[in-house]
Order: structure tokens, then C-alpha cells, then sequence
């Protein structure tokens, strides 16, 4: 991924274009984007969260990736969820590890994951409680 576009919300779009050619039908609904050491940037067109108890982990866009408004707002109420919220590097192990997985942008709101190769996650009550939470602040 650009180095060069690192967090900025732009319109440059050729990445994720290519990125989403790499699969056909409806077998996925999203894949993951990877910074050139492996650490894992978000989705093809939406950011990624990981849940491990009552903790948000978002990967850090310092170096590549597109710091997406809904992902802002998230991390902003966050701590008036009653939830602590880290941007940080993220691994395909802690992927692994998450309690819980979503994917959000700020015209679908939040998506679900419930499954990435072998893993596989419930639908949990952070990811529904800001669910609920998107959809007031989208629909505003």
C-alpha cells in the first residue's frame, strides 16, 4: 500500500481496485489489506476493528492506509461506551486472537466478521453495541 497516502481520506482508489480483482462472485464480502512487512491495514473498502474483552484494537495508518471517518467517530466515543480503544500494529496472529471482528465505512455502517480462512467469530455484544451506535450517528 502507498507509504505516501499514509491516513490521509483521499480518492485514490487503484489499490483496493486491484485488491478486489483478486476474487470473483459472492464467496467474500471483503478482504484485508497488508502493509509490505505483513501487518494487516484494513479492509479493501472499509477499516478493521478487533475486539479482545472490552477493548478496541484498530490498526495504526502511519505508513499506509486510509483513516476512514466512521473509524474517527469510533474511536472517539469509544470511551463513553464504556470501551478503551488502541490503535496500534496489528499481526494476523492478534486477528486470530480477537474475541470478535468488524469492518466499517461510512456508508454501510458496521459489518460483522464472522470468519476469515479457518477463524471464525460470533456476532458479539460490542460489535452490536456499536451497531446501534453507527446507525445514530449515520443516520444524523
Amino acid at each position: 500500500m502507498q507509504p505516501a497516502l499514509a491516513g490521509l481520506k483521499h480518492l485514490n482508489r487503484l489499490e483496493q481496485v486491484l485488491a478486489r480483482a483478486e476474487w470473483q462472485g459472492s464467496g467474500y464480502a471483503e478482504g484485508l489489506m497488508r502493509d509490505t512487512e505483513g501487518r494487516i491495514i484494513e479492509g479493501v473498502f472499509s477499516n478493521l476493528f478487533l475486539v479482545k474483552g472490552q477493548a478496541l484494537f484498530t490498526p495504526g495508518l502511519s505508513r499506509c492506509g486510509v483513516a476512514g471517518t466512521l473509524r474517527a467517530e469510533l474511536l472517539a466515543q469509544a470511551p463513553a461506551q464504556g470501551l478503551q480503544a488502541e490503535v496500534a500494529d496489528l499481526s494476523i496472529a492478534d486477528l486470530h486472537g480477537a474475541d470478535e471482528v468488524f469492518v466499517c465505512n461510512g456508508v454501510y455502517g458496521i459489518w460483522p466478521v464472522v470468519a476469515c480462512g479457518d477463524n471464525q467469530w460470533p456476532v458479539g455484544g460490542v460489535t452490536r453495541k456499536l451497531q446501534r451506535l453507527a446507525h445514530t450517528l449515520l443516520d444524523s
